[in-house]
């Protein structure tokens, strides 16, 4: 199967060695929308946490994140998050980030992206970081993707009893599209986020309608889902499996 190389890294956000805000490489639609929710959500998560907020903020882990198209700018979007400071002292999260030329879900199920990104993006926080080197680095980094495929399921209608859907697919078809498509008929342009975890927060796949809202972005800090506002469940193995039976 032919592939789709993506390339074109692109940043925003602020680091320790700089005072300005840093913006290259990425659509001032995705750059508009994402900083205008940054900030909401910065605002918010400080009023909710108070005294707690700078010490749980600069502990907060790493995002990964993969957008639908239009929920920032009109493309679909993967990227990286990290809590970062400018060299004043205002505290400003740092995003690398790029057009996904694939389902949203694949960017979770794609791992060698995420260990691309967090050897990237933790750079920015190292004292002897080199803006211009960094930005060479960029230039060499890319993925390969499996060509895109397009489906489409019938929709069911709540006046059914059972929901039930029969699909035909090609034998070689990605089963990671029908994911894709029932996450789109549920959640409509569904975004995905996840984190190899903090002191606070441990592993986890987050799932929202668009950008998560305002009022929820402090669990995304501190890992007290219920208490802002998401549902939350465990999938652990089975005792069994974890016994090696």
């Amino acid at each position: 199967m032919s592939g789709n190389l993506i390339t074109e890294l692109g940043y925003s956000g602020k680091i320790p060695s700089r005072g300005d805000f840093l913006s290259q490489g990425l659509t001032m639609g995705f750059v508009d929308s994402w900083n205008e929710w940054l900030q909401a959500v910065l605002a918010v998560s400080r009023e909710q946490l108070t005294d707690q907020w700078l010490d749980t903020y600069l502990t907060s882990p790493i995002w990964h994140f993969a957008l639908s198209a239009d929920v920032c700018g009109n493309s679909p979007m993967l990227g990286s998050l990290i809590p970062s400071v400018d060299q004043v002292g205002r505290h400003y999260p740092f995003t690398l980030a790029k057009v996904l030329q694939a389902p949203v879900v694949q960017a979770r199920l794609q791992q060698s992206w995420t260990e691309q990104h967090e050897s990237l993006i933790l750079q920015v926080l190292e004292d002897d970081f080199n803006l211009t080197h960094w930005q060479k680095l960029l230039t060499k980094q890319s993925l390969e993707w499996p060509a895109e495929q397009q489906i489409q399921l019938g929709h069911t209608t709540r006046t059914q009893a059972k929901a039930a859907i029969a699909i035909e697919v090609a034998d070689d078809i990605d089963p990671a599209l029908l994911l894709h498509q029932s996450y789109q008929q549920h959640y409509g342009r569904y975004c995905i986020w996840w984190t190899q975890g903090s002191e606070l927060i441990p592993p986890c796949t987050l799932l929202s309608t668009g950008l998560p809202q305002v009022s929820q972005f402090a669990a995304m800090l501190d890992g007290d889902w219920q208490r802002w506002g998401w549902q939350h469940s465990q999938i652990k193995p089975s005792q069994t499996k974890a016994a090696g039976k």
